[in-house]
């Protein structure tokens, strides 16, 4: 699946993405939702850095979703292969944090996305990478999924170290089969359409979000992200 192939012959499938080279005050073309939270470019940095902001407030949280939070972009069927991938970088690995990266429910995304000082996400229809502590540990990024009316289950509780540097996150799915990668490289751990708690068939939208606990402010950098789907 090449995002030039599809971009060139749409009736292949479906590209889309951002490179940040702007970003609006009201966030439009995405949702910014969070108590105290903020979402803005970050000055001196060359293409473009989105800063996902959670101030130092026990509970500051910050949710930016594309296309205003309305309506879908990716369908996780098992027959239309598709993928995603972001760059992101994290301020701090140390406190108290929630993170998600990945797709979440349309519509569904809401100021509760993640509880207060569980950090636990809101069980709405998902599929990514998270980082869930409620106390202070070293971060570690867990890929999950999600069903609207089931449970979240952990593909894999222990899938990559938290780290302060630059990495590439992402989501492969060929023939109902979904591989998570960093920075490129696949992990062991794959899900398939079929299992227990996959969101099946679900339009989801590309969703990023922190969130802090204990006074400690922290960040989530998205420098970029990519999502396509053959039709």
């Amino acid at each position: 699946m090449s995002p030039l192939s599809l971009s060139v012959d749409p009736s292949l499938g479906i590209t889309a993405g951002d490179d940040f080279p702007c970003m609006c005050v009201t966030g439009f073309p995405y949702k910014i939702q969070g108590a105290n939270g903020t979402c803005l470019t970050v000055a001196g940095t060359p293409y473009g850095v989105i800063q996902l902001l959670a101030t130092g407030t026990d509970n500051d949280e910050c949710y930016v979703t594309y296309n205003n939070a309305l309506t879908g972009l990716i369908k996780a069927d098992a027959t239309h292969d598709w993928c995603f991938e972001a760059r992101v970088k994290l301020s701090q690995i140390t406190a108290e944090q929630g993170v998600f990266v990945g797709l979440a429910e349309e519509s569904a995304v809401g100021a509760d996305f993640m509880a207060d000082d569980t950090m636990a996400l809101k069980v709405i229809d998902a599929i990514g990478f998270q980082i869930v502590h409620a106390t202070a540990a070293a971060a570690m990024w867990q890929t999950i999924i999600q069903l609207n009316g089931g449970a979240r289950v952990a593909v894999s509780a222990t899938a990559k170290a938290g780290t302060t540097d630059w990495m590439r996150l992402g989501m492969r799915s060929v023939s109902g089969t979904v591989t998570f990668y960093v920075d490129g490289n696949p992990l062991a751990n794959t899900v398939k359409s079929s299992a227990t708690n996959f969101p099946l068939d679900q339009v989801m939208l590309p969703t990023f979000a922190t969130k802090t606990g204990k006074n400690a402010a922290n960040s989530l950098y998205v420098d970029w992200w990519r999502a396509s789907q053959l039709r």
